[in-house]
């Protein structure tokens, strides 16, 4: 053959298998900055741009902001009045974190939303652990590709609570045991200190950050583990004799600061009003039956769903193997737990996820057995359903609660159906390797479209910033401000302590006191706050009608903004 003959090397060709060859270097000798990389990339997407999220995260938010500027960090309160609510963990994460960005910082909702993105952050390098110890460093890393890339798990990056500390200290707990468990029939199964003291402290943290949960599924798994292979010597690694001692040092501090302030008050107070309710009864509404978890699980697991049948397929085969049992036992008891609870929310099965993507990443891996190609194809099925009601759902969002599509929007929901359809087509294929890291992909993708762009943009679910806003123009910062029939904590946040939630009667007669105070009144409350000014032959006036949707009741509201009349 001729050298004229010879076809030319195309640029961009080069270019692209270069280019490749730097990021497939890359990931295998510095896999954990990779993982770093993108979940910093895709938590602080968004994270001051998204609005208080009522009604859990401004509670936090405040509290904490309360915390730090009363100096009390034993004490949790809420427009002064002791906050019943979570233990101690969260608001010292977020009080911290505001503490370090200044006092200018205080009022601005992505400082206290940082130690989220910073244990999801944790929570990933530990699953990418918790992968290298149960198979190798290549699953742990798609592991870390997939949490990373849910979007369950993104949403609670994006929110100032403490659900994705509790991911973080779940892992802190479950992959010390597993490096314990792995290593039970090793002659040098000794693990380092450091490791165990991980467990420990893990352990304490978990319970200072949302009570029993962790401990109670760790327990779950602990039994299962020890009832299937029927001995549990391998637990002795755990070196009670002074983990015991250093999980009680870090503890019991805050309990008896506590019990000293307020007595057992605030411990009876979580266990009636918190832990019990969840326990027996629909506490908040937030009731389902049993199986709920499963009927939903192709939505709150995505994209982990593309895998998600026939890992239940081949995990099942290979129930027999170390690491598989591993991961079964931290699954399997955790969900039948969660599915019998009378109270459910979509993110409670949040720390069953980083276990179930260990052995999605096995199972594309070629690490356990194959699963049929029924299971693959249901897996796509369900992926590709539940991935079109979230793309369906963006279009919609926008024109029903923002402004319509934008460009920037359509053009990131037709890159996610384009991911979707490659990912589906490579797992139909039996490619599901390339499948997985396609999927994996497509979530964050989705992620950042959704929290970065979406979210941000629908100007009716956020009403409360809107009429914040309104307030900060009409208002001076220390005009009193009087709430009637709306009692959401980002009033409170947002407006700082001046807001005030009371009846019809004490609006009227805190802005017959104070000329400069304004109210914010909810619709349906306007007729009695009317007659409450006629009954004092008050002359007001609504400077502002804000119309919105009420997020925690779903429903359409308007609030009006009063004043006297000059």
């Amino acid at each position: 053959m001729s050298v004229a003959s010879q076809s030319p090397r195309r640029p961009a060709g080069v270019f692209c298998r270069r280019l490749a060859g730097v990021w497939s270097d890359l990931i295998q000798r510095h896999p954990r900055i990779v993982l770093s990389v993108l979940v910093a990339a895709l938590g602080l997407a968004g994270l001051t741009s998204i609005p208080p999220v009522d009604r859990d995260e401004p509670l936090f938010a405040e509290a904490a902001r309360e915390m730090l500027e009363s100096g009390r960090f034993s004490d949790i309160r809420f427009e002064h009045a002791p906050l019943y609510d979570k233990p101690i963990l969260s608001y010292w994460a977020q009080a911290a974190s505001a503490a370090v960005f200044g006092t200018s910082a205080r009022g601005q909702i992505g400082v206290y939303r940082l130690p989220s993105v910073i244990a999801i952050w944790l929570a990933t390098l530990l699953t990418y652990g918790l992968g290298a110890t149960l198979f190798d460093r290549r699953i742990g890393l798609q592991a870390g590709l997939l949490l990373a890339s849910s979007v369950m798990v993104q949403s609670q990056a994006h929110q100032a609570r403490a659900d994705a500390l509790l991911l973080a200290t779940m892992l802190g707990v479950l992959y010390p045991l597993a490096r314990l468990y792995m290593a039970r029939d090793a002659p040098a199964g000794r693990q380092p200190m450091f490791v165990i003291a991980l467990f420990w402290a893990s352990l304490a943290a978990a319970i200072l950050t949302k009570g029993p949960v962790v401990p109670a599924l760790v327990l779950l798994t602990i039994l299962a583990l020890s009832v299937a292979d029927r001995q549990s010597r391998w637990l002795v690694g755990l070196q009670p004799r002074w983990g015991i001692p250093l999980f009680l040092l870090i503890l019991m501090p805050w309990p008896i600061a506590e019990f000293r302030l307020h007595g057992a008050t605030f411990f009876v107070q979580v266990w009636q009003g918190d832990i019990l309710p969840k326990l027996v009864s629909n506490d908040l509404s937030h009731g389902a039956p049993p199986l709920s978890y499963a009927l939903l699980a192709p939505l709150t697991l995505w994209p982990i769903t593309l895998l998600l049948p026939a890992v239940m397929e081949s995990g099942w085969r290979a129930r027999r193997e170390m690491a598989v049992r591993f991961c079964v036992a931290s699954i399997v008891p955790g969900w039948l737990l969660f599915e019998l609870a009378p109270t459910k929310l979509p993110h409670y099965v949040m720390p069953l996820i980083p276990p179930l993507a260990v052995l999605a990443a096995a199972g594309a891996g070629s690490r356990l057995p194959s699963a049929s190609r029924n299971s693959v194809r249901i897996g796509c099925v369900l992926f590709g359903v539940a991935g079109s009601l979230i793309v369906t759902a963006i279009p919609w969002a926008l024109a029903k609660l923002g402004n319509g599509l934008d460009p920037l929007a359509a053009f990131g929901t037709l890159a996610i159906v384009v991911l979707m359809g490659l990912a589906a087509s490579a797992a139909w294929r039996g490619r599901l390797a390339a499948a997985l890291g396609t999927a994996a992909a497509c979530g964050m993708l989705t992620s950042l479209v959704v929290f970065a762009v979406v979210i941000p943009r629908l100007q009716r679910l956020w009403l409360t910033e809107r009429t914040a806003a309104v307030v900060g123009t009409i208002a001076s910062p220390d005009a009193a401000v009087w709430v009637v029939g709306y009692r959401e904590p980002s009033l409170v946040f947002l407006l700082g302590p001046r807001t005030r939630f009371v009846d019809a009667g004490q609006a009227v007669a805190g802005l017959e006191t104070d000329r400069n105070a304004v109210a914010i009144v909810a619709s349906p409350a306007i007729p009695e706050f009317a007659k409450a000014a006629a009954a004092d032959s008050l002359r007001l006036q609504c400077v502002a009608a804000i119309d919105g949707i009420d997020s925690v009741h779903a429903r359409a509201l308007e609030l009006d903004v009063w004043r006297l009349s000059p």
